[in-house]
């Protein structure tokens, strides 16, 4: 083969590697523009591969590449027969049975595998370039200058990573590799407390509820909410008006039936009928006194007072009054602030083994970088729906000794503290509890 201006040509080809904005374009160049030098027929580059030893990055004349391809699996194969050597020089006649034999179908006569490794020794890859004629020693020579060059450049984008293949093998030998496992295997007994998260908010210790004693509309609340009162002290009061005409018709009744009473007491000497009939109309005399103390009583309890002294803890009054009640419907509560406790709400699929005395801390969302302390009381058996229709079980705690109380009503996240487990477990409870759903065993 006759050159011309090899030099010349050198440097054209390493200035369009060096201006190659990423790896793969570098690469691509590399493949492509090396006829500006070589007259070639093919032109593959190799990059190591943990599991192939070796993919192909870049085919002259391909925009794409399938790195499964069995062109691609069998370069893959002749990288390793090459070993280590710098240059290899490849025929068919060079190559072992298994390969040689596929030779006429992808390459032609002749070719060259360039190892590709920067000055420090770090493996690059290889430079596969295939001829229709021996490159003899000229051509030889300007394809390792050439590789030379892609080894410089391709080094020069691999040394913008933290480590490369090569390194991490070096570094990590059979025995690092052993050592890791063994070290991971007694981080994976080291025993951790099992936890739990979930959704917390403060609520009164013992609440005391204000609720309908008979169905009918609110009237009026008599104190705004989160007000203080005493025991006994007006709260709301229902709609009288059904009740009023029940007990006017109640006492009308009576009073008939009082008169009745009379007048059959009067004819009960003379009248043997007016005696049978004197038990009767007692008993209904009776019946329409019961009546009317029944409407009375009604007519107190609509008056509805606090049960004990404490927080007054309801909606807006807008929400209630005019609003018809059934009988028993909550419609305040009365808490004493100096007696806090903590609802919790753990998901069902974050549940963990825990028995009252267990710890639990809070994190307040008004002062996310302090906790309070508290000790696990009741423990929900079964799970309830939420307001976002998932279940959750309730765990209630009371605050530790000493500890200044939040203000009711306030929200956070309580975590939930369980047994000591294996770390290992501990890592993978989640992720097995996802893989047994997902496969339902």
């Amino acid at each position: 083969m006759v050159f011309q201006d090899p030099a010349q040509d050198l440097l054209q080809y390493e200035a369009e590697l060096v201006a190659a904005t990423s790896a793969a374009e570098a690469a691509f160049v590399a493949v492509n523009r090396l006829g500006v030098i070589l007259p070639f027929r093919l032109a593959v580059l190799l990059q190591p591969d943990p599991v192939r030893h070796a993919r192909v990055a870049a085919v002259s004349h391909l925009y794409e590449v399938d790195e499964n391809a069995p062109f691609a699996q069998w370069l893959a194969r002749i990288t390793r027969h090459a070993g280590e050597q710098p240059v290899a020089t490849l025929t068919a006649a060079t190559l072992p049975p298994d390969l040689a034999q596929d030779w006429g179908e992808w390459l032609p006569e002749h070719a060259v595998l360039c190892r590709l490794a920067t000055p420090a020794g770090v493996l690059i890859g290889w430079l596969l370039v295939g001829f229709e004629q021996a490159p003899g020693e000229g051509g030889g020579a300007v394809l390792q200058l050439a590789a030379r060059q892609v080894a410089l450049v391709l080094g020069a984008w691999q040394g913008r990573r933290w480590i490369s293949l090569a390194q991490l093998r070096r570094v990590f030998t059979r025995k690092v590799q052993i050592g890791a496992v063994l070290a991971l295997l007694l981080l994976a007994v080291v025993p951790v407390r099992l936890a739990a998260l979930g959704p917390a908010e403060v609520t009164p210790l013992v609440p005391a509820s204000i609720t309908a004693p008979t169905e009918g509309v609110l009237a009026r609340f008599h104190v705004a909410p989160n007000a203080l009162v005493k025991a006994g002290d007006l709260i709301a009061s229902m709609d009288d008006t059904v009740l009023r005409n029940r007990h006017a018709v109640a006492l009308k009744g009576l009073e008939v039936a009082r008169a009745e009473l009379a007048r059959a007491g009067s004819k009960a000497f003379g009248d043997d009928q007016s005696r049978a009939d004197l038990l009767t109309l007692k008993a209904r005399v009776d019946e329409r006194q019961a009546e009317v103390a029944s409407v009375e009583e009604l007519l107190q309890r609509i008056q509805l007072r606090a049960p004990s002294a404490g927080l007054v803890i309801y909606s807006s009054p807008d929400e209630w009054i005019g609003r018809s009640l059934a009988t028993g419907e909550r419609i305040a509560t009365v808490a004493d602030p100096a007696r806090a406790a903590l609802t919790v709400h753990l998901a069902a699929e974050d549940v963990i083994a825990v028995s009252p005395g267990a710890d639990v801390r809070f994190f307040q969302n008004v002062a996310p970088l302090s906790a309070l302390d508290a000790r696990l009381t009741v423990v929900g058996y079964e799970a309830e729906p939420t307001v976002d229709a998932s279940l959750a079980y309730v765990l209630r705690a009371e605050f530790a000794g000493g500890t200044e109380l939040p203000r009711l009503g306030l929200r956070g996240t309580a975590k939930v503290y369980g047994g000591y487990v294996p770390l290992g477990y501990y890592l993978l409870r989640r992720p097995l509890a996802s893989l047994r759903r997902l496969l339902g065993v």
